[in-house]
């Protein structure tokens, strides 16, 4: 079986994967947006997270013949059986993703709701995340039936896919383990980490639906460059090629400028916060333990919820009528610095309602893990002599010259309070404490 996709082209499935694409868990994909409602202001941006999931698989199978392509240790039926359990970790990393929008995992149960058999998730009381979601799913449910039977002929089990996609999941196997050498942190790396096939396709696909070029870069070429570090101790880590670093900080770079540009536009990030307003007042509302009723939960369930209470909520009205609320104020963006903490104080006394909301933009979040699990590093080959391992981080000047997090803040009010929440703004940007505009000119300012 072979998918076209209009990012990377014709996409061979295994008989495995032929057998996860159908079930009804996988499928629900199709009915769950990639970027929720930026759609609105992006109209390309139509793309669901299964055609997303299918280009994360395959990726995750170029990078594995590029990191083992030279692997003389490992035996043909563990390269068939890992390079098969990568790709199905590409495949069903978003299972259990929520509808519309990540503001939708505020629906999420407790982590100690999902019940996950010999998973350390954490504190038990700290609400669930999709990465746990999909845990579930893959430990308890028929998805994961499926994946048990597929992938028997070739030892593979969906708690060995589930490992590669969360750390706490405990084995009592070794699958992972070939000779002397363990190379789940290598494959965990590939699936989540500093240079992941995740992120390599969302980058591409979002830029390409969206219109922009934020997000491109030589994929090829830091796939192709992409090795491994083989430890003292056996462990294997994910590296790279010292001739892509230049090609990684642009990738690095590419994903901070989709998320300043487009993920943290100021209209997608209102209607998230106006989504999450909604959810406030719908404490029933909550995502299915069920599989089967999981498998129906998707963005046309929240849309219908909306629309249900449209009459009721002035969110469900605003996010239904596609009405963001006005924007009046910002800070940290393109040099605007207006008073916000005032503008808020002003705005409560007054009694009207706002929305303010933090965005942060970060160059990288794997930064300050050090020499982790996930640790990566870049093989450098010099001109003459043996060529040695350095941290990533010590190999490009990139992580210093950025190490700070660009801070977007911005403040939302009603229609019926903007004309007030305009007047408060100007006033105190002209240093007045009683904020009486002079003309209708600064009172749009």
């Amino acid at each position: 079986m072979e998918i076209r996709d209009p990012i990377h082209g014709p996409i061979s499935l295994s008989e495995v994967e032929i057998a996860v694409l159908a079930e009804p868990l996988f499928q629900r994909l199709r009915n769950v947006k990639q970027l929720g409602f930026a759609e609105l202001l992006f109209p390309g941006a139509a793309h669901n997270r299964w055609l997303h999931s299918i280009g994360v698989m395959h990726l995750a199978g170029l990078a594995f013949d590029a990191v083992f392509g030279d692997a003389d240790w490992l035996g043909a039926d563990d390269r068939q059986r890992l390079r098969q359990t990568l790709r199905l970790a590409g495949m069903l990393h978003d299972v259990g993703h929520a509808p519309l929008s990540h503001s939708s995992e505020s629906l999420f149960p407790s982590r100690a709701a999902l019940a996950l058999p010999d998973v350390d998730v954490g504190d038990p009381t700290r609400q669930a995340r999709h990465e746990h979601y999909t845990v579930k799913l893959l430990l308890d449910s028929p998805l994961g039936a499926t994946v048990d039977r597929a992938g028997a002929p070739l030892g593979l089990a969906a708690r060995h896919v589930a490992a590669l996609l969360h750390d706490g999941v405990r084995l009592h196997d070794a699958p992972f383990v070939c000779g002397s050498r363990d190379v789940r942190p290598l494959l965990s790396t590939l699936c989540s980490g500093e240079v992941d096939v995740d992120r390599m396709d969302y980058l591409r696909r979002d830029s390409y639906f969206t219109g922009v070029s934020y997000g491109t870069f030589d994929a090829d070429w830091l796939i192709s460059h992409l090795t491994r570090h083989e430890a003292d101790d056996g462990r294997v880590a994910l590296a790279l090629e010292d001739r892509a670093l230049y090609t990684f900080d642009d990738f690095l770079l590419s994903r901070l400028h989709m998320f300043l540009m487009v993920y943290f536009h100021p209209k997608v990030v209102c209607f998230d916060q106006m989504l999450r307003r909604f959810y406030d007042e719908r404490p029933e509302l909550t995502l299915p333990l069920d599989p089967d009723d999981f498998a129906r939960f998707d963005d046309a369930s929240i849309w219908r919820a909306l629309r249900d209470h449209a009459g009721r909520s002035r969110w469900a009205a605003g996010i239904t009528q596609l009405r963001p609320l006005p924007l009046v104020g910002e800070r940290g963006w393109h040099g605007r610095d207006d008073d916000l903490d005032g503008l808020e104080a002003a705005l409560q006394a007054e009694g009207i309602d706002f929305l303010r909301v933090t965005s942060h933009g970060v160059l990288s979040k794997y930064r300050d893990r050090g020499a982790g699990d996930r640790a990566i590093f870049v093989r450098i080959r010099p001109r003459v002599g043996p060529a040695r391992f350095v941290p990533l981080g010590k190999a490009t000047t990139l992580f210093r010259r950025r190490s700070e997090t660009t801070v977007m803040e911005r403040t939302y009010v009603t229609d019926e309070g903007f004309a007030r929440a305009a007047a408060v703004l100007t006033a105190l940007r002209a240093g007045r404490t009683d904020p009486h505009p002079e003309s209708p000119q600064e009172l749009a300012r």
